[in-house]
Parts: structure tokens; C-alpha cells; sequence
């Protein structure tokens, strides 16, 4: 499946699912692509063949680099035109993505072959679970970097793993970790030399287990911090659409910047 460039590739292990996603040629992903992947995993949710679902990227050394800077200016122009409102942040490509991981009654891990920082991060913690390969050496949430928040719900969804303080600092501070220490601060959930072979044993391991029982734990253990993640998305609309802020990551975009090689 493609859309505008950005294409996600699936392929079925029994009874698992591997999403394959590519990338813009830089790296990163669009509304395009979110929604692209949203359509596989609605698809993939839905049928009941599949027990569990990997994501992993197909660029080497890149799961996804962060979102794509030159959409978020043309955001930030929407919203000073009037054309976009903050509230419409709440329904884009990236927040029912979010949502739909987050409300999920099958697992998905998060395979991170590679550089995973904004946007791309944002989607991995939304996953159940996260596996890093050993070689990842860019996992973050760095754009404050470039004077703006996390704007899909990154935060909150790190605040479930390592509590609301240390998610704090690690927003302030733009921290972007290897692999091993993302693991040491319990971002993903193991290191593998083939984080994809890894993710796909785990997945196949849940899988195993009665289907109903599966079910009812994502259910029970679904979180609840909605209310959270939509004030994240409409406080993220509202930074963008500060006087100047239009213009700079326009500028950024045109630059062809990775965000994690800023200070």
C-alpha cells in the first residue's frame, strides 16, 4: 500500500503480521504515510487470522526519523490563515493513528531497526511494546531542539513508562539515547542484534496464548490518558502557530534538517 510516496509493505508469519514501512526519501513521515499506516492496521486489526503485529521500517538503519518538517510549517500557515483550528490536530492522520494502537486488543510491537525520534517515536510508544536493535542510536523525542513540543502524544505515552518526572526532563532536554539505554531507562523493552526476528518471536509467543485472554488484557490495560493526549495535540497547534514559527520550520524543511543533529 502507497500513498504520496510513503508506502507500507505487509507480509503474514502465521499468524502475525510484519508492516514494513518506507519512508520519505529523508526519513521521516507525513499525514500520508500516517494514514497510509492506519489503514493497514485498522485492516489488520479487524481480521481475525491475525493474533499480533510487528512495525518496523525499511530503510536501513531507520525505523522513522522523525515527522516531516515541511508538513508541520504548512500546518503552522493553515492555522494562521484560518484555513486549520487546534481542534482539528485532534482528528489528523497522527492522533487516530495514536488512538487506534493505543485501543488495540492485539499486540504490536514496535521492531526500531534504526533512527526513531519524534513523530516516528511517537508512533513506537503507542505500540504494546517496543523492541530496539542493537545498533539504534537515535531514539528520542528532540524537538524542543527546534523550539517546538512533541505534538502526537509523545509525552504522555513516555510518561507511562518512566513516570510523568523523568518524561518531563527527557521532553525539556530533547534527549535522544542509544538503544542499550533507552533500555536502561525502560523506553523499549529489549535490545536484539535483529530487533525485527526478535519482535517477530515475541509477537508469535502472544500469539500462542488463547485469543479471549489476549483480548481482555489489552482491554483492561488500555490507557486512559485521552484527555491528556488531546490537550498535547491542540498545545502542539498552538506553538506552531506563534508569529515567526511558520517561517522557521519552512526554513528547517528547505534545509533538508535532521532534528536530532541540532543543539
Amino acid at each position: 500500500m502507497t500513498d504520496g510516496g510513503e508506502m507500507a509493505q505487509l507480509s503474514r508469519q502465521g499468524a502475525v503480521s510484519l508492516i514494513i514501512f518506507h519512508p520519505a526519501r529523508d526519513g521521516t513521515i507525513s499525514n500520508r504515510g500516517a494514514a497510509t499506516l492506519g489503514r493497514i492496521f485498522e485492516r489488520e486489526l479487524a481480521d481475525d487470522a491475525v493474533r499480533a503485529i510487528v512495525l518496523t521500517g525499511a530503510s536501513a538503519g531507520i525505523f522513522i526519523r522523525h515527522a516531516n518538517l515541511g508538513q508541520i510549517s504548512r500546518a503552522a500557515e493553515a492555522l494562521l490563515s484560518g484555513a486549520a483550528t487546534e481542534n482539528d490536530f485532534t482528528t489528523s492522520a497522527f492522533a487516530t493513528l495514536g488512538a487506534m494502537l493505543d485501543a488495540a486488543t492485539k499486540p504490536i510491537i514496535a521492531a526500531i531497526n534504526g533512527d526513531c525520534m519524534g513523530g516516528g517515536f511517537e508512533i513506537a510508544l503507542a505500540c504494546t511494546m517496543r523492541i530496539a536493535a542493537a545498533s539504534a542510536s537515535a531514539i528520542g523525542l528532540p524537538e524542543i531542539r527546534i523550539g517546538i513540543p512533541p505534538g502526537a502524544g509523545g509525552p504522555q505515552r513516555l510518561a507511562r513508562l518512566i513516570g510523568l518526572h523523568r518524561a518531563r526532563l527527557f521532553t525539556l532536554e530533547g534527549t535522544v539515547l542509544g538503544a542499550h539505554d533507552a533500555l536502561s531507562l525502560g523506553i523499549v523493552d529489549a535490545v536484539a542484534e535483529d530487533a525485527v526476528s526478535h519482535a517477530i518471536a515475541r509477537a508469535e509467543a502472544i500469539a500462542g496464548r488463547p485469543r479471549g485472554a489476549v483480548a481482555t488484557i489489552m482491554r483492561q490495560m488500555r490507557p486512559d490518558d485521552g484527555e491528556a493526549i488531546d490537550e498535547n495535540l491542540m498545545s502542539f497547534a498552538r506553538c506552531i502557530a506563534e508569529p515567526g514559527m511558520a517561517d522557521a520550520l519552512r526554513q528547517l524543511a528547505e534545509a533538508d534538517v535532521i532534528i536530532e543533529q541540532l543543539n
